[in-house]
């Protein structure tokens, strides 16, 4: 089992890699799916595939703000899948994720970076608050989620386990 590896953590933006025992033509083919986005992205926001290549994200931020963009996505080459949010966003942002063998013949090593600017003034501060502490967050368990969908079909949960939670039925 490889974990999700943390490379640096830049002002709005992050970066971390994972390695994953698949070929690389299959992890591009499933992270290129809309519903895998939407699964992988799950914690952090709300997406609907508006066509193969747009999606429509609404983030949760603080004192229940909602923050709305559309990314597109394009592929760069056959390594490469990098996405931009369009004019308007609350939240203008672009990532990418690169494909690359992973040494020792263990797989493709998945490099996922994404870079936030949020806009200014008060809402532009509160957007800040909450990217500058989160983006290594989202980027590291958006690896662990599709890492946990390409090699086992499934993101593990705990949910719902009521044993000991909120009124579980074996006290």
């Amino acid at each position: 089992m490889n974990a999700v590896e943390h490379e640096t953590q830049l002002d709005a933006a992050a970066r971390a890699f994972v390695t994953i025992g698949k070929p690389a033509d299959e992890l591009r083919t499933l992270w290129q799916r809309p519903d895998i986005q939407t699964l992988i992205w799950a914690d952090f926001a709300e997406l609907t595939p508006v066509d193969d290549r747009t999606l429509d994200w609404v983030a949760h931020g603080p004192a229940g703000g909602e923050y709305r963009w559309r990314t597109e996505t394009a592929e760069v080459g056959a390594n490469e899948i990098r996405w931009s949010s369009l004019d308007g966003a609350d939240v203008p942002n672009v990532g990418s994720v690169t494909f690359h063998p992973a040494p020792g013949d263990r797989g493709t090593e998945l490099h996922l970076e994404v870079k936030f600017d949020p806009p200014g003034g008060v809402v532009g501060e509160a957007v800040s608050k909450l990217f500058h502490v989160v983006p290594r967050e989202i980027v590291l368990k958006a690896l662990y989620r599709f890492r946990a969908l390409a090699v086992t079909g499934e993101i593990p949960t705990t949910n719902p386990q009521p044993a000991a939670r909120s009124g579980g039925t074996d006290r």
